[in-house]
């Protein structure tokens, strides 16, 4: 399936090079514009919505903070960490289907979509205090993921085309792709944990100032 392979550098050239090409940097800046498109289109939609969604948004957002306030530090970072490495998961299976990268890229502006509903909806629901909770409790946590999420899903944005190029030009995939692609899921998961811990720290220190009720 490669053209080279340099075995001093680990670079390869032809297909799949997962930190080393202009295709796997803009990658990661379209889906960087998707994650502020999506966050853009989440805010919008709850400044302009008049139905019930401010209301649910509001019996979700109750409900999590009671759960998270009756569980210590140590589930609270379970719990994350479930979370994100449940989307990584998702983004890390489609990344291996041949038309993946449509659905990554729905992945993104999903996720950017609902940051952009909660942030507004605090800022609309609590106005100083919404924006303190999110300046110190949400945006942290989030604004890491999203980075090990960018990386992960750059990376299944790629593999998914290289899997449809080997397809169509009936090559065969070679054991160093696949292996390259895990290498940067696990970058991304190690990222999460931070990202988990420092939201579940960050709850634990600063939740006592905010009664959002």
């Amino acid at each position: 399936m490669f053209k080279v392979i340099q075995k001093r550098t680990g670079r390869i050239q032809g297909y799949y090079n997962p930190r080393g090409n202009k295709t796997e940097h803009r990658n990661e800046i379209l889906l960087f514009v998707l994650f502020i498109s999506g966050i853009l289109i989440g805010a919008v939609a709850i400044r302009t919505c008049s139905g019930n969604l401010p209301q649910r948004l509001q019996m979700l957002f109750q409900n999590y903070l009671e759960v998270k306030a009756g569980q210590g530090i140590g589930f609270n970072f379970c719990n994350a960490l479930f979370r994100e490495l449940l989307l990584l998961l998702a983004v890390y299976c489609v990344g291996l289907c041949a038309v993946g990268a449509p659905g990554i890229c729905c992945i993104a502006l999903a996720y950017g979509g609902g940051i952009g509903l909660i942030g507004a909806y605090l800022y609309k629901k609590y106005m100083l205090k919404g924006i303190g909770y999110c300046a110190l409790l949400f945006y942290p946590g989030r604004i890491l993921f999203i980075a090990a999420l960018i990386l992960a899903a750059s990376c299944g944005v790629q593999m998914s085309r290289t899997i449809l190029n080997t397809l169509i030009q009936k090559e065969t995939a070679q054991e160093t792709n696949f292996r390259s692609y895990n290498v940067q899921f696990l970058k991304s998961v190690c990222i999460s944990v931070a990202s988990a811990l420092l939201e579940s720290a960050l709850f634990a220190l600063f939740m006592r100032y905010f009664q959002l009720s």
